[in-house]
């Protein structure tokens, strides 16, 4: 395996833009309000972005993936998620993997089985430092956890894809080997608390929310995000309930919280929470009372929006996230600069109302779309 070093890389924070469409360079304005296209795995495509310098210089542009024709090397990319038990997590294997298929890489998989196991995320991550892959896109299980196993790869010349989940890391950020695909759970929470304080029109909301694990960046970042947007409104949090997002998990919390807090007129919570919820405000017999709204999407929650039993949800269009994460790594083995090496891209709510012009393959994995953690180019 390869393991080519990387130089003139920063570390930049996240932010978001409005999607713009376009077939510029990286970081070339964009002019267009389209979504980001994704023919083919062997074709080009382009997506909207928003990247973020290291001074916290953002700019709006169109991100497009290095051309085939430069890819040298057949690199292995090891890629670990947290789990993948949700459709959430498929949208991310299916982008991955699609990006790995169009430059012709090999790539593999491990998932740790849910946020609760970091212990093995730790010890896959190790794994893969050790078998000496030549990059690592990693969907970080806990935002500090993973800092000396992200260190020792970095040290090994191995480049990490902080993807996702985001990590805490103060020690890597000034290293030129670890870079950033995400959407930041803070600016898909503020979009929503937006979107819902404006629904709700200055009537009097209680708000039921149920953000996912304690502990985890992008859970906590979520809920920094929502409490800060809906403060001081005609929104309150009635209750918080954390836990882990198995959706039976998910289920019982909410459950729980309906009967316990009976002013609940709105629950808001990760994508597996607002799918819990339509079932659990379906059997209280609340749907003309409860309002349903998520702060990022899966297709139950995008079919519960077309039926409407939910309300809206942003989208982080996770399958271009997942082409972004691959292309990094990519980029960075082949010896490249990014001009940022924080990438993703903007929060679009999807109502009803817009739902059917946003193209589902840009969000979710196919429909007919299988779990696959190995693949090899054929020699």
């Amino acid at each position: 395996m390869n393991g080519t070093r990387i130089t003139s890389l920063a570390i930049a924070a996240i932010a978001a833009v409005a999607l713009l469409s376009g077939c510029g360079a990286v970081g070339a304005a964009s002019t267009s309000s389209d979504q980001p296209t994704a023919d083919a795995v062997s074709a080009d495509w382009t997506a909207p972005a928003l990247m973020t310098a290291a001074d916290g210089t953002a700019t709006k542009g169109t991100y497009t993936p290095i051309p085939t024709s430069d890819v040298t090397e057949k690199w292995s990319v090891c890629v670990l998620f947290p789990h993948l038990k949700d459709p959430y997590w498929a949208a991310t294997n299916y982008g991955t993997l699609e990006e790995a298929q169009r430059d012709g890489i090999d790539y593999q998989l491990f998932e740790a089985g849910g946020y609760e196991n970091l212990s093995k995320q730790v010890s896959q991550m190790e794994d893969c430092i050790t078998q000496k892959y030549d990059a690592i896109v990693l969907g970080a299980i806990s935002g500090t956890g993973l800092c000396t196993q992200i260190q020792s790869a970095l040290a090994a010349g191995i480049p990490v894809v902080d993807f996702i989940n985001g990590t805490d890391c103060p020690e890597s950020l000034a290293n030129p080997l670890f870079s950033h695909a995400q959407v930041s759970f803070h600016d898909l929470a503020v979009t929503t608390g937006e979107y819902l304080k404006d629904h709700v029109k200055g009537a009097k909301t209680n708000v039921g929310f149920f953000p996912g694990p304690e502990g985890a960046t992008w859970s906590d970042a979520a809920v920094t995000g929502f409490n800060d947007t809906v403060a001081d409104s005609d929104v309150s949090i009635a209750v918080t309930r954390r836990g882990d997002t198995g959706k039976d998990v998910q289920l019982s919390l909410i459950e729980d919280s309906l009967k316990a807090y009976p002013d609940i007129n709105a629950v808001v919570g990760v994508d597996i929470a607002a799918d819990a919820a339509v079932v659990a405000v379906r059997n209280a017999g609340l749907q003309d009372k409860v309002d349903v709204f998520a702060f990022d999407i899966i297709p139950s929650v995008y079919e519960a929006i077309l039926d409407g039993d939910a309300v809206g949800s942003p989208t982080d269009y996770t399958v271009v996230q997942g082409r972004m994460a691959i292309d990094q790594a990519v980029r960075m083995l082949e010896g490249q600069t990014l001009e940022t090496p924080t990438v993703g891209p903007l929060p679009e709510m999807v109502t009803i109302d817009n739902a059917k012009s946003i193209p589902y393959s840009l969000m979710f994995a196919p429909k007919d779309f299988k779990a696959t953690y190995q693949w090899s180019p054929a020699s």
